[in-house]
């Protein structure tokens, strides 16, 4: 009897918990973008990576607008974008999307960004090249 109430506690206790946040849908992500402010090409000045140690945190890129799809920025206007990153030694686990990886990103020359308000939206950042 005592294995079966321990059964139940555990299995209630799991239920209780809840599910552990997963990936949002993609038409999350495309809404996001299709409501997106702005909308521009950058060439890539420079990215701040993540400091040493670090797996998960703000990245910040710095470019030069190339080319202006949505909104009111001007070519040739510097923009500073805060963009979600992870590291190579970041450990994958259910969630929301994690960032981009910055040594990746450290290497575009190119990227398109979606924008409101100057934030990046979910998942707004397309590497060009």
């Amino acid at each position: 009897m005592a294995r079966f109430t321990t059964f139940m506690l555990a299995t209630a206790l799991a239920f209780a918990a809840g599910p552990a946040m997963a990936e949002l849908p993609p038409y999350v992500y495309q809404q996001a973008r299709d409501s997106a402010g702005t909308v521009v090409v950058l060439r890539v000045d420079n990215v701040r990576r993540l400091p040493p140690g670090e797996t998960q945190g703000d990245c910040v890129l710095t470019g030069v607008v190339t080319e202006v799809e949505r909104g009111t920025a001007q070519q040739g206007q510097a923009v500073v974008v805060p963009i979600p990153c992870i590291s190579p030694a970041w450990q994958p686990m259910p969630g929301p999307f994690p960032g981009y990886r910055h040594d990746v990103l450290g290497r575009a020359e190119t990227v398109r960004v979606f924008l409101n308000r100057g934030a990046l939206v979910r998942r707004g950042l397309d590497i060009l090249d």
